[in-house]
């Protein structure tokens, strides 16, 4: 599901050296009456892309722990909000939140955007020209998950999106833009409201970069218009982690996921290739279609004090019914490679500067806490 743009941070050195300064007017390190320490990290950001020209904004992270018990797993808040030259506005969060003892988690994840964006068409194998379109959107997705045995979380989710602006076919004849052409159901526009449940299996060490345990989740959601959806179909998404201690400090990492949508699905709500988490090098939707699978593996190791790096590659495609998923042929293949840079290394939270490589494909990436 398409809930942001991808950019590409021109300046790494700079929003490094600048972030130090917003570290220490911004950062905050408190404790409270009951013993609870906090912190803000916030920097500023300089981005560029070729859709978006010079993007100037803000971005931070506040991380907590609710209680006195420390093996409780530390809480999260990161927000992002860029303002471009050609009157683009992007904002977006994430959130987790462990309550005491664990026994419940909040996640949460929200974006807010309106900007244009690239359409290669439907399918795993869509031609290289494009035609420009420019979407505004909103989207929430609210998870409480209670521990049910150990490790073991289930909950109720509720996810909506409201694509309120599509615009497209702009100089093109009527009936010749590729949404028309492919009748993309969501073309004028779309809301999706649904309501679904979570399994989910979580022993990560570490919620921001985590270095071993294992983590599963398995979410299902229906949109109907009793909830008033204007389309009707059902989601499956399943997202599977491993990490792996090597040696003192390196990591080994693996992730495969799969989404799998049923009945009438609007473009901005089918899964797609390319992010900034998975299938890193693909400019995000250039392939595009009702399911996907994507399986990455990762490599992380230290370089000098604060300063790491990684390696990474992956696999996937997209496809019109699940049955197509499973082969060889049309598999899309990712290259890559990362610097990090550990802003607080107690709790490995890192800036992450990937460079990723695809099928006649590139991307940047610049963001605060690791891939997966």
């Amino acid at each position: 599901m398409k809930k942001k743009s991808c950019f590409f941070c021109w300046a790494f050195l700079v929003c490094i050296s600048t972030s130090a300064i917003a570290q220490i007017n911004l950062e905050k390190d408190s404790v409270n009456r009951k013993g609870k320490k906090r912190k803000l990290f916030a920097f500023p950001a300089v981005i560029y892309s070729p859709e978006t020209t010079l993007a100037l904004g803000g971005a931070g992270n506040f991380y907590f722990k609710l209680g006195r018990d420390t093996t409780v797993r530390t809480s999260y808040v990161q927000a992002l909000g860029l303002y471009t030259l050609r009157k683009q506005a992007v904002f977006g969060f994430e959130s987790m939140i462990f309550f005491h003892k664990e026994k419940y988690i909040l996640k949460t994840k929200g974006s807010a955007s309106y900007f244009p964006d690239r359409f290669w068409g439907l399918g795993n194998d869509s031609p290289n020209d494009y035609e420009r379109y420019t979407v505004g959107q909103f989207y929430l997705s609210p998870q409480l998950l209670r521990r049910a045995y150990k490790r073991l979380f289930l909950g109720p989710a509720f996810e909506i999106q409201n694509v309120f602006s599509f615009e497209y076919g702009s100089g093109m004849p009527p009936g010749t833009s590729k949404f028309d052409v492919q009748k993309v159901p969501g073309r004028k526009g779309s809301y999706v409201a649904g309501l679904g449940a979570v399994a989910s299996w979580d022993s990560r060490d570490n919620t921001f970069s985590s270095s071993k345990g294992f983590y599963f989740s398995y979410y299902v959601s229906s949109f109907s218009p009793a909830f008033g959806s204007r389309f009707s179909y059902t989601s499956h998404s399943l997202d599977v982690r491993k990490y792996f201690s090597v040696g003192k400090n390196d990591v080994i990492a693996f992730q495969f996921v799969t989404l799998a949508n049923i009945g009438m699905v609007p473009v901005r709500s089918m899964a797609n290739i390319g992010s900034n988490s998975i299938m890193r090098g693909y400019y995000e939707g250039r392939y595009t279609a009702n399911n996907l699978i994507a399986l990455q593996a990762e490599y992380r190791f230290p370089v000098y004090k604060r300063f790491g790096m990684v390696v990474f590659a992956a696999t996937g495609r997209v496809a019109d019914h699940t049955a197509q998923l499973f082969t060889v042929r049309g598999q899309k293949p990712s290259l890559g490679t990362g610097l990090r840079y550990a802003v607080d290394p107690k709790e490995k939270l890192n800036f992450r500067f990937d460079v990723g490589f695809g099928q006649q494909s590139n991307g940047f990436y610049f963001y605060l806490t690791e891939a997966f």
